[in-house]
Formats: structure tokens, C-alpha cells, sequence
């Protein structure tokens, strides 16, 4: 609800409410004054009554001739008295035409018989007694508001005529006026309610009126600062309407901008530093390969890394903001651990534990887990969980055991090669000397020709040692890694199809990298060709392009036998080959290619199932006019 319209109910509900106040105090007033007006008449008829009553009967005792002797006999004469005389009744008649409330009046004798009423029909007849007026007057006012207005109950003002004997007060007639709330609601309320009705009617009309004037002039300055706080938040700052305003005597307003517009520009630069630390924080945990988990002071999930998504079943968005105990369920060997950790406040490192991941298979992880505390009274007011896989990490040491071994053996071929390639230079020139001198011979001829041919191949091996080991100068450019994967495809299909094996290429239609396109091409045939070859009795190979995060993935797989458990550790070892006629440089190059070019390389096999390789490379930066090249393909698309 805005603050115009609470502005304007407020005024209405205090208008109603005062209407309702002052209408509740004019029906009291209206009520007591109608009932003290009713009872003083009727106190004045029934004095009226009382001496009419007392005139008759002590004419009645002066006309007998035998006087009363007893106090029975003296109550029968006034009671034949009241009785007997005709102009009672007619006085009770006119009695009540005083005010219209009293309706009826009534003597009652011994036993409650009436012995003289205005409604005649009513004389010999019992009367049953009514409430008095004072146990009306005696409610309070909402009572008696519902009594008047739902109910149709008579009351009544009554006074005893008797004498006193010796016995004590003797009672002989009772004089008695009826009051009726319905004559009280319909002749007298209800005539004064209908202009009171108009009255507050148009005092609520006015009142409404009046709450929108005086709202729309209430928030007319809030709305000005309302306007520059919008600007404030769009960067925007009009001076032109801050002195306008000042003119026409908003300086209150012109003041509480100015000190909004300060406010403002600190605002927006503690804004945008949270938001580019933010930012930040996010980009390095979303990079970072393992899954970091930050609990605030009252332990909930308040950051996460984007490697969560890969650990914890409905990923990082679906866990935020919930406790450590709903991440960590303590019924987990994970949440043992880190409960545990918690409630002793111990920082762990690199705890393995067994988590169950998202597809349910057993994962085992790095559990790391620091408590973050306050300077200087040491409260913890956080907690950083830290989650590595366990077995990625062996294979990151794995690799760099392997390229260090590369390296080793590279520095050690490198020298060794130019060693021997000298001396065999000699041989084979001094070989070519005694082939010369025993030219018509036949005498060593197959002996030399196997020397030779043994020369031959020693210079080759040395030749790959050299061209291994050699730096290599990438020529980088862009370039369509979807349409190298198409040319390589077309061009092992023909042996291939000698073999009986099916290529399959899928995937991404087009995919700009960065990097050498001659060295990438052999790198991914030599995976090709080795997974043809490996198919000897044919099968389906898949080449499969897509993205992984912020690198473009190729996958190729083959229905091949599978690469033995005790071989998948040397694969990529120089040298080392399980074909008879293989060199054992082939996986070694592309090893050595795709880390030349910041990607990485790994594998799956299963034997009598096939083996997948995964190559990951860089993604190409998004700019049209960096490489003319690609611009013109995609034009052309």
C-alpha cells in the first residue's frame, strides 16, 4: 500500500471514528434525557395518581356511617374507592398523553389485580410485573443501545400508596406507568437519527475529500525525493529541477537532495566495489577445479564454486542459503567429518573421505575445512569447506610426472642424437668408400648391403630423436576446429572402410580455436588412426566436438579391445608401443602438441568395450574483426 493512500485511509478512519463517537455520545444523550424526561413525567403522574386516589378514599370513609375498625377493613374501603370511581381511569387516559414513551397507566391491588387502568379492558385482570427503569438506566451504554434497537421489552415506574400501622408500612395500591422502547426507537430515536444519518454521511464525504487533498500535498515533497533517489540509482542528477524546487519553497526538500545526491555518489562506489569483488570471487571459485563451500556466521550456505555442481546433487543453486547440516547431513561419513571439525573448532587438510556423488557412485575426495574467526576475540564467524577429487588429482601428478620425464628424456635424446648422427655420417661415408672399392665383387656384398640398410634405420631413429626434441615454433592463427575434424574424417574414411570401420563425426557445427592448425591436425590423426587401427575386425569410431566450460572438448571413441590396465600409465611414454611395426612416438607427440597449446589431454578405456579420448582446447576469443579469415566464413554462413 503506498503512502498516498494510507495517508488517505488514516484521514478517512479518523473522520469515521470521529463521526462514530459523536453519534454513539448523541444517542446516549438522546436516550438518558428521553428516559429522565420519561421518568420525571412519570413521577409526576403517579403523584397525580396518589393524591386523586387519597381525596376519594378519605370521601369514601366520611360518606359510611360504620368506620373501619381493622387494618383489612381500611384497605378494602381504598381499594373500593379506586375501584368504583369512573374518573380514575379517564385520569390515567389523559395522564399518558403527556409523552408519547409512557404507554399505558395502571392501579394494582392486593394480589397484583388491576382496579383501574387506562386501557379499561384491562380492570380485574392480573398484572405481571415488569423490570423497573432504574435496571435499564443501571446497563451501560452499548447495552443499552442493543436493548433499544433489538428489543421490544416495556419498563416501568412504579409508587406504593399505603399508611403506616403498628405492624409497620402497610401496603394498599400501587401506582404504576409503563414505558415502551419501541415507542422509545420509532417516535423518538429514529426521527433524530435520519438527519444525524445525513450528517455524518456528508462528514465522511468531506473527510474523504479532504484525505485526498491533504495526501496528494503530503507526499508531493516525497515524491520530488522519490524522483531523485531514481536518478540517483540510474547515475543521473538534474540541479536544474533541485533549484527550481528551491524557488518555489521546496529548500527542504533541495536540502534533503543535496545530502541524498553525497549519500548517492557513495553508494554507487560501495556498490560497484561489491559488485566487482563479487563478481570476481565468483569467476575464480566458478574457475577453480575444487568445490569451495562458504557457511556464514549462523551457518548458512552463502557463496559456492562452480566445481559444486559436479559434487553435491541439485548443484550450488539448490543448496544455497541452507545450514551445514542440510549440505552435510551428519548421517554421511562428509558430514561426519565436517560437523565434527565444526563443533571443536580443528582446521583439517586434505581428509579422505568417501561421498557419494550426484549419480550415486562412490567419489573419493580431499576434505579441507578452516574455520574463520574474528580479530580479536577469535569467534568464529564462518566456515570454508574445500572439496578435491581425489583421483583427478593423481592424474594431474601422473602428467606431470610424465612431462617431466618428457623433458628429462628430450634433454638426454637431444645431446645424445647429435653424438651418434656424427659418427654414423663417418660410417656411412667410409661404407660407401669399401662399396666402391669391392664394386664387382662379391665378395661382403650382402654383408654390406645389411650394414647399410642397418645405417639406414639407426639415422632415422636419430632423426626423430631430433625432430622430438627440436623447440618447436607454433604458427598461431584462428581457425574452425569443426572443419578440421570434417577434413580428417574424409580423410581416413577410405582406410577406414578397408577395415570395416564406421566414422562417425557429431557434435558442434562450427568451433573457433586458437593455435597451430598443421601440429593439432596430426596430433588428433595420430588418435584417429590409432583407434582405426586398433579395430581390426571393425567397429564404429566417434568423433564428437562440443564444449566443456571454457574449452572446446573432442572426444573420440572406438569399439577397439581396449587399452590393458598395466599399459594406460605408459601410453603417452616416448617410445613405448604395443604394435609390432610402432614407433612409440606417435602419443608422445600429441601429448606434447596439445600442452604446447594450454589443453589437456585424457582417457577411458575398458577392455572389451573401446577406449575414449578427450582432448580439451582453448575457445577462441570473441572478436569479428581479429582474424579477417574467420569474419569471412562466418560471413559466408
Amino acid at each position: 500500500m503506498s503512502l498516498r493512500t494510507r495517508l488517505q485511509a488514516s484521514i478517512v478512519a479518523l473522520a469515521g471514528a470521529i463521526v462514530v463517537v459523536l453519534s454513539l455520545l448523541y444517542l446516549r444523550a438522546t436516550i438518558t434525557d428521553s428516559f429522565e424526561q420519561a421518568r420525571t413525567i412519570a413521577d409526576s403522574n403517579t403523584s397525580q395518581v396518589e393524591s386523586y386516589i387519597a381525596s376519594i378514599a378519605r370521601a369514601r370513609l366520611a360518606s359510611v356511617e360504620v368506620k373501619p375498625t381493622t387494618a383489612d377493613e381500611l384497605v378494602d374501603v381504598y381499594v373500593r374507592a379506586a375501584e368504583q370511581d369512573a374518573q380514575l381511569s379517564l385520569l390515567l387516559e389523559q395522564l399518558m398523553a403527556n409523552y408519547p414513551i409512557i404507554v399505558e397507566g395502571l392501579v394494582t391491588g392486593p394480589g397484583e389485580r388491576i382496579v383501574a387502568a387506562s386501557i379499561p379492558s384491562k380492570r380485574g385482570q392480573r398484572h405481571a410485573p415488569l423490570p423497573s427503569l432504574e435496571e435499564f438506566e443501571s446497563k451501560s451504554l452499548l447495552e443499552r443501545l442493543e436493548e433499544v434497537f433489538s428489543s421490544n421489552q416495556d419498563y416501568e415506574v412504579s409508587r406504593e400508596l399505603g399508611f403506616q400501622l403498628e405492624g409497620g408500612q402497610r401496603r394498599v395500591l400501587t401506582i404504576r406507568m409503563i414505558l415502551s422502547l419501541v415507542f422509545l426507537r420509532e417516535v423518538v430515536l429514529l426521527p433524530r437519527l435520519q438527519p444525524l444519518a445525513i450528517v455524518s454521511g456528508l462528514a465522511l464525504l468531506l473527510s474523504l475529500a479532504a484525505a485526498g487533498v491533504v495526501a496528494q500535498l503530503a507526499v508531493r515533497p516525497l515524491g520530488h525525493i522519490g524522483e531523485l533517489i531514481d536518478r540517483i540509482a540510474s547515475g543521473q542528477r538534474d540541479e536544474a529541477a533541485a533549484a527550481e524546487r528551491e524557488r518555489a519553497g521546496s529548500r527542504e526538500v533541495a536540502a534533503v537532495e543535496s545530502k541524498l545526491s553525497l549519500l548517492g555518489e557513495r553508494v554507487r562506489g560501495a556498490r560497484d566495489d561489491a559488485e566487482q569483488l563479487r563478481s570476481n570471487i565468483d569467476q575464480l571459485l566458478t574457475r577453480l577445479e575444487d568445490a569451495v563451500l562458504l557457511f556464514g556466521r549462523d551457518d548458512r550456505l552463502v557463496m559456492a564454486g562452480g566445481a559444486v555442481d559436479r559434487l553435491v546433487e541439485g548443484g550450488r543453486w539448490a543448496i544455497m542459503g541452507r545450514t551445514i547440516d542440510e549440505v552435510f547431513p551428519l548421517a554421511t561419513e562428509l558430514g561426519a567429518f565436517v560437523q565434527s571439525a565444526i563443533s571443536v573448532r580443528r582446521n583439517s587438510r586434505n581428509l579422505q573421505v568417501v561421498h557419494r556423488g550426484k549419480d550415486g557412485e562412490p567419489v573419493s575426495l580431499l576434505l579441507s575445512i578452516e574455520m574463520l574467526e574474528e580479530f580479536p576475540s577469535r569467534d568464529r564467524i564462518g566456515t570454508l569447506v574445500t572439496l578435491r577429487e581425489a583421483e583427478p588429482r593423481r592424474q594431474i601428478e601422473s602428467r606431470l610426472d610424465l612431462s617431466t620425464r618428457l623433458a628429462a628424456i628430450s634433454r638426454l635424446t637431444s645431446g645424445a642424437a647429435h653424438e651418434i648422427k656424427n659418427p654414423l655420417n663417418s660410417i656411412a661415408l667410409h661404407l660407401e668408400v669399401l662399396k666402391n672399392k669391392l664394386e664387382g665383387s662379391d665378395v661382403g656384398a650382402a654383408e654390406i648391403e645389411v650394414i647399410s640398410r642397418e645405417i639406414r634405420r639407426l639415422d632415422r631413429v636419430v632423426r626423430s630423436f631430433l625432430d622430438f626434441t627440436r623447440p618447436v615454433e607454433l604458427e598461431i592463427g584462428e581457425w574452425d576446429l569443426a572443419a578440421l575434424l570434417d577434413e580428417l574424417v574424409k580423410l581416413v574414411s577410405p582406410d577406414a572402410a578397408e577395415q570395416d570401420v564406421e566414422v562417425i563425426r557429431s557434435g558442434a557445427a562450427s568451433a573457433w580455436t586458437r593455435g597451430d592448425r598443421d601440429l593439432l591436425k596430426q596430433a588428433i590423426l595420430n588418435i584417429i588412426m590409432n583407434g582405426i587401427q586398433a579395430m581390426s575386425d571393425g567397429g564404429r569410431l566417434d568423433v564428437e566436438l562440443g564444449r566443456a566450460g571454457e574449452s572446446w572438448q573432442v572426444a573420440i571413441r572406438d569399439t577397439g579391445p581396449g587399452i590393458p590396465p598395466e599399459n594406460q600409465e605408459k601410453i603417452f611414454q616416448l617410445y613405448f608401443t604395443t604394435k609390432a611395426k610402432g614407433s612409440g612416438i606417435g602419443l608422445a607427440m600429441t601429448f606434447r602438441v596439445v600442452q604446447l597449446h594450454g589443453g589437456t589431454i585424457e582417457f577411458s578405456s575398458e577392455t572389451g568395450v573401446g577406449t575414449e579420448f578427450r582432448l580439451q582446447l582453448p575457445i577462441a576469443e570473441e572478436s569479428q574483426g581479429a582474424n579477417p579469415t574467420r569474419k569471412g566464413a562466418e560471413l559466408a554462413q
